[in-house]
Formats: C-alpha cells, sequence, structure tokens
C-alpha cells in the first residue's frame, strides 16, 4: 500500500510539473515565433566584459576573452595562448589558423610587466584530411628562463608591428572530475537538445560545460544565459572571421577547450549535443573509466599501466527510430513508464528515451567520440586524439561497456535495427532534473 501510494506521488509530482511546464513553455514560445539567430560579431581586438540585464536584479556577463585576431596583413589569425610544458621545455602554445600554405617565419612578441621581448618561434600544422586552405595551426614560442610573459604576439618578421595580442592562460588547480566541450554551435535553434544533453551528461558525472557560439537563435541565447547564472556552463564566442576551414574550425575549438581545462579538470569529454556517452552498466562515467582502468593493467599485466592513458575511445552508433507500437508498450509495462511520463517524453523532446532502435552496428574506427585526459594529450580532434604527449596512449572502450547514442537519423530502417533500452536506467533520475530546468528557465 505504502508502494502504491509512494508509485501515485510520483507520477502525480510528474503530471503537475508537466501542465506547469507545457502552460509557461507555450506562453514563453508565444512571444519568440519569429525566433532570430544570434550571430557572434568579429572584433580585432580582445573583447570586454559588460552586463546584460537578463531579469530585473540579475546582472548576466557576457562571455568574455580571446576573440580572432589577425595576424597582420595575411588570412591567418589566432585565439587563444596557453602556457604549456612539451619535453621538458616550457613555452606558449598560440593556437589560430592559417593558409596550408602560408609558410613565414614565426616571431613572438612576450610581454612581461616591465619589459618585451621578442624570440624566433615554431609552427605545426594540425592533421587535416578535408583540403580547405586553411588550417588549424599551433604556433611555439619557447622560453628561454624561467619568467612568465603575460601576454604574447604573433608576427611574420621582427620588424612588424603587431596586430594581436593574446593573454596568456596559465593552468590552474583541479576543480572538477568532467568537463565537457561541445561541438561548435553555427545556425543552432534546439534549445531543447541542450537540455537533454547537458541534464544527462549530469548524471553521468559532468560538472561544467564549455559551448562555442558562432550563430544560435534568441531562446537558445537565453537557454545558455539560464545556465551560465547556475554555473554549470562557460560560453566562448565563435565570430569565425573566415569560411575556408573545415566544420567552423571545430578541431580549432577543441583544443582550446581541451588546454582552457588543463590542471582544472581531470577528464575532458568531447561530444556533440545530440550524442551521449552512456555506460551499460555503470551509473556514470567514474565508474566506467575506472573499469577500463582495471581491465587495461590486467592486459598489460601491470597495475600501473593505466596511468599512461590519455584518451578513452567510445564507439558510436545512430539510434533514429521509435519502437512499433507493440514493443513501446512492452517497454512502458517493464520500465514503469506512465502515460504521463510518457507525455513528458514527448514535450520535452527527450529522443534518448523515446529513439531506441539503433543501427546494428557501432562505427568501428570512425565516428567515435573520446574522453580525454588534458595533461596527456597534445592535439585533441573531433573523434579521437591527433598527438599524444610522450609515453601517453589511447584504448578502445569495449562496447559491452559503453556506446555513444547519437540520437539522429542516419538512414532507412532496416531489419537488422535492434531496439536498446539502457538509456531508459537512467529516466527516474533524469525526469527531476529536466522538470527544474523548464521551470525555472521558462519562469
Amino acid at each position: 500500500m505504502l508502494l502504491l501510494g509512494c508509485t501515485v506521488l510520483v507520477h502525480y509530482s510528474y503530471d503537475v510539473r508537466y501542465l506547469l511546464s507545457l502552460r509557461l513553455e507555450k506562453e514563453y514560445e508565444g512571444g519568440i515565433q519569429n525566433d532570430t539567430l544570434r550571430t557572434s560579431q568579429l572584433t580585432l581586438a580582445p573583447n570586454t566584459t559588460s552586463p546584460l540585464m537578463s531579469a530585473p536584479g540579475e546582472e548576466v556577463l557576457t562571455p568574455s576573452g580571446p576573440m580572432f585576431q589577425r595576424i597582420n596583413q595575411n588570412d591567418a589569425w589566432v585565439y587563444s595562448a596557453f602556457f604549456d610544458t612539451y619535453k621538458d621545455k616550457n613555452l606558449i602554445r598560440v593556437f589560430g589558423m592559417q593558409p596550408h600554405a602560408l609558410q613565414n617565419s614565426v616571431f613572438c612578441h612576450l610581454g612581461f610587466k616591465h619589459e618585451n621581448y621578442t624570440m624566433e618561434g615554431k609552427r605545426t600544422l594540425l592533421l587535416d584530411t578535408h583540403g580547405y586552405r586553411l588550417r588549424v595551426v599551433s604556433y611555439e614560442c619557447e622560453l628561454a628562463d624561467d619568467r612568465r610573459p603575460d601576454y604574447v604576439s604573433i608576427t611574420w618578421n621582427t620588424s612588424d608591428s603587431p596586430t594581436n595580442s593574446l593573454g596568456v592562460l596559465y593552468p590552474s588547480s583541479l576543480k572538477r572530475n568532467f568537463t565537457v566541450c561541445y561541438a561548435i554551435l553555427y545556425n543552432f535553434t534546439n534549445y531543447k537538445q541542450i537540455i537533454q544533453s547537458v541534464e544527462f551528461d549530469r548524471i553521468l558525472g559532468a560538472e561544467h560545460f564549455f559551448v562555442y557560439n558562432m550563430s544560435i537563435s534568441n531562446t537558445t541565447d537565453a537557454l545558455l544565459r539560464h545556465y551560465q547564472r547556475r554555473g554549470l556552463l562557460t560560453v566562448m564566442q565563435w565570430p569565425l572571421p573566415i569560411s575556408e576551414i573545415h566544420y567552423q574550425g571545430q578541431v580549432l575549438a577543441i583544443n582550446d577547450c581541451v588546454y582552457r581545462n588543463k590542471g582544472v579538470s581531470k577528464y575532458v569529454a568531447i561530444h556533440d549535443t545530440d550524442e551521449i556517452i552512456i555506460p551499460n552498466n555503470h551509473d556514470n562515467w567514474g565508474d566506467l573509466i575506472d573499469q577500463v582502468n582495471k581491465d587495461y593493467d590486467q592486459q598489460k599485466q601491470s597495475p600501473q599501466s593505466h596511468e599512461k592513458l590519455g584518451t578513452y575511445i567510445v564507439e558510436s552508433t545512430f539510434f533514429q527510430d521509435r519502437p512499433n507500437a507493440s514493443v513501446w508498450s512492452a517497454i512502458k509495462q517493464n520500465y514503469s513508464i506512465s502515460d504521463q511520463v510518457e507525455r513528458l517524453f514527448e514535450n520535452y523532446s527527450l529522443t534518448v528515451f523515446t529513439d531506441l532502435v539503433r543501427l546494428q552496428n557501432a562505427f568501428v574506427g570512425g565516428r567515435q567520440k573520446s574522453i580525454v585526459r588534458p595533461e596527456m594529450v597534445l592535439f585533441p580532434d573531433v573523434h579521437t586524439t591527433i598527438t599524444h604527449r610522450p609515453s601517453a596512449t589511447d584504448v578502445t572502450v569495449r562496447q559491452s561497456l559503453a556506446l555513444v547514442h547519437h540520437q539522429r537519423k542516419y538512414s532507412s530502417s532496416s531489419p537488422t535495427d535492434i531496439v536498446e533500452t539502457t538509456s531508459l536506467r537512467f529516466k527516474d533520475k533524469m525526469l527531476p532534473l529536466v522538470n527544474e530546468t523548464y521551470s525555472m528557465f521558462f519562469t
């Protein structure tokens, strides 16, 4: 009797929140039917922080920090600079993009509190097989002594007047275990997808999120500011100055994000907003990685072997259809999904709980996503790591342990497609978080 009462109360709570959030959402969307895209604006100087009022008495800071800055008159641009140690040498690493064919000498103008000096630097073009004119580049300025510069500028000649100036970012103390780096938001309007991704990742252990904003709708902008106010999200503006680079410069954004979290976050998960790295049996990413480390040590017959792991590769497949009516009815019964909860799935577009029909096979060697240890990777990439630091390596997580659930239509239905319900293990933890976010966001 008590159990039945608890069940009724839970369903009643969901139902009331559902009706409230549905009413508020309709009222809110009634005023934004002509939702327009907000595009990051290009500036050639570091951005300054300015307050925007989002609610009476509540101040929200616009994202501050580096913007794209040009190197002299070439189509070469820099975005951010980091202190780094590589092969026992201290250096300033500047990330940017430049034409593949550009081979000018690189000069670093280092600024200290009371003096400046100029030195010759080096460049590393990151691997890119897509054939675009521009490539992601790392400019490296090796430091001659123990002094730490405050800012750096890049030119092609010692006599050039710098047209860029980046503040140097230094590693901070460890603050969290897991951070998520999302793909660039470009012409992005699906704010419900962000809510699904953020709240599910929070269940799995994510404590903070980074997004790179190129162009988003007003509603998406309001949602990002909501998550910023809660301390869950950092928004980096991404006013790409030129289009001749693969996928809006996504590899550049990923490297920037991972380096920003070096020393700050033990792990960084890299995936898109329509992807979720879901363990099959473990309750969170931490327990999943502990299992992978244990298996790796056993395989290598050494209890410390996992310490050199820099990248955990998780294979991916597409979850693209809903089960048919009879299968869905059985799933509802097995997982105690009431009609009210099903309406929540529908209203909030929680496709991770409804689109359970997936391709039979995962994409081995392609489309996978990764969780990385920032101090162990040199150049991370969209699907895996381009280059690790010395002695570091990667491991592929067994499909029996975890899979990337890519919630997107990829191909026509096939008789070989299968139904997987792993995600439903998390619905009772997920729904209160989603309800809370919608209730807060639409009031």
